[in-house]
């Protein structure tokens, strides 16, 4: 990830469009010296730096660090606005991949174009300053339809997670996670599975057994208080499972507890 301090506007040198010649172009190979931001709108742009090559796709934008040599590695056809700008890294406001596909397409457009009418007229004026921040900003906040899903999916998981979290004391049972955030049993086992990398019952066992932990060594409960407070059916149901998650019993993890 990049990270830049957006609290006052970034300092931009140069901005531009640019169209490849119809044959054999290539990016020249030189010396970067300051951020340089690539914003593709047709085709397909490849380039390198000291340490890896990149192929920039129509939709994608690419922010390359300062190195000591950026170069072409194809022939290529393609058109893309360009930036060049310096910008703090710390303290940081706000972080970004240095390349990524972005959704909002239209938007990044429309600023681009005022940035380059304002670049016409007044060269590096604080407008430009101010519209090269937004696009920062921009490109931060786009997210693809594939980076949605996921955000929603994560959203979904941590509403889960918080369910559990103030139910930890009950046995709750997976239906009962459904029922409450209104979804359908299998599909949420799914999801939290998928993104969490492990199932959701054995997410709510752990959870109650990280409890009993807690009041076992904070507490002077028995054991089958702690059994009967967890509202574990019995106190040999509750045993099992503490021993199935630990590898030992609830007495000898009391007695010697694992160190940190």
């Amino acid at each position: 990830m990049l990270h830049f301090c957006l609290e006052t506007p970034v300092d931009m040198l140069w901005f531009g469009e640019f169209i490849s010649p119809q044959k054999d172009w290539k990016h020249l190979t030189r010396r970067l010296f300051e951020y340089e931001m690539m914003i593709v709108t047709e085709g397909e742009l490849y380039i390198a730096d000291d340490d890896r090559e990149y192929h920039v796709r129509e939709g994608e934008y690419l922010i390359m660090s300062p190195t000591r040599v950026q170069r072409g590695t194809r022939v290529c056809k393609c058109r893309f606005y360009w930036m060049h700008f310096r910008c703090e890294a710390l303290p940081a406001s706000v972080s970004l991949p240095p390349q990524a596909a972005f959704m909002e397409r239209e938007t990044i457009e429309t600023l681009a174009h005022m940035l380059l009418q304002s670049e016409a007229e007044h060269p590096r004026s604080i407008r430009s300053r101010y519209l090269a921040t937004q696009l920062l900003l921009e490109l931060a906040e786009s997210k693809t339809e594939d980076e949605a899903g996921l955000s929603q999916r994560q959203q979904l998981v941590d509403s889960v997670k918080t369910f559990i979290t103030y139910h930890r004391f009950s046995e709750i049972k997976v239906k009962d996670i459904a029922d409450a955030l209104g979804y359908h049993e299998k599909y949420l086992s799914a999801v939290f599975h998928e993104t969490e990398g492990v199932t959701l019952k054995r997410y709510l066992i752990r959870m109650r057994i990280a409890e009993a932990k807690r009041l076992l060594l904070e507490t002077d409960y028995t054991v089958s208080e702690v059994a009967y407070y967890l509202n574990f059916p019995s106190p040999h149901n509750f045993s099992r499972f503490f021993r199935q998650e630990t590898g030992q019993t609830a007495t000898a993890f009391r007695t010697s507890p694992p160190s940190p």
